[in-house]
């Protein structure tokens, strides 16, 4: 029994060496710096929270400005207690956001096995997001940027190239009314996508999509979180070339 338990042991540990070369080891989500408006804004909305604890809409907010920021349990607390109370599509696509980056966290004994369900359930969940509301452009920027640096089972860059033409349609409809910001956003989202993807023409679109928000974002103050969007998009370029 004991040689039994000692070879299924060695067994799940090649297994987990194998999975963590494919994507399934650990993902350390360091803890992104809060800008000082940021700080002020989570000031403010718990401040809100102390008077309206069960106020979903200011859960919502709260966590996911946690989930943006990669305090992903605090933000798994809020988010469920929102969801749980008003089942809303916004909410429940920043906690599906939030728990495809806890499935990349965890530790999975299982050769990435129940990392990977949890993965394709999170990533269920947000396309339910999406079919709720299909025409919400932060539902949308949600799914976008979690996609963008995934490709796993129903985690597709299909799907974030789908995203790419609802909100190339969305800025062509609003025009010189598009907010910039969510345009800046989109362009170094879609950067990283296609720096993903790999491929010499998909590098070439990465490259060309990190021009476009250059172009667009100078002058302009860049957060912290902002700026470690900028640097992940920067490496997987360099790597890519």
């Amino acid at each position: 029994m004991k040689k039994l338990l000692i070879i299924l042991s060695i067994n799940l540990l090649i297994g987990n060496v194998i999975a963590w070369f494919m994507g399934a080891a650990p993902i350390d989500f360091k803890m992104v710096p809060y800008s000082q408006q940021e700080q002020n804004l989570i000031t403010e909305i718990n401040t809100e929270l102390r008077l309206n604890p069960n106020d979903s809409t200011l859960q919502t907010q709260l966590g996911a400005m946690y989930s943006l920021h990669n305090q992903i349990d605090d933000a798994e607390k809020l988010l469920t207690s929102a969801f749980t109370s008003d089942q809303d599509a916004l909410t429940l696509a920043w906690l599906s956001g939030n728990q495809a980056k806890q499935a990349g966290a965890m530790f999975d004994p299982l050769m990435g096995l129940s990392k990977l369900y949890r993965l394709y359930s999170a990533c269920g969940e947000m396309n339910q997001a999406i079919t709720m509301q299909p025409n919400n452009f932060e539902i949308r920027m949600v799914r976008l940027a979690t996609f963008a640096s995934t490709n796993l089972l129903n985690c597709s860059l299909d799907t974030a190239f789908i995203d790419e033409a609802w909100f190339k349609q969305y800025f062509d409809n609003q025009g010189a009314n598009a907010p910039l910001e969510l345009k800046l956003q989109f362009e170094l989202t879609m950067s990283i996508a296609y720096a993903n993807a790999g491929g010499r023409e998909n590098q070439q679109m990465a490259a060309h999509y990190m021009s476009q928000y250059q172009q667009g974002s100078q002058g302009s103050n860049q957060s912290p979180l902002v700026l470690h969007q900028l640097a992940t998009a920067n490496k997987l370029l360099t790597e890519g070339s």
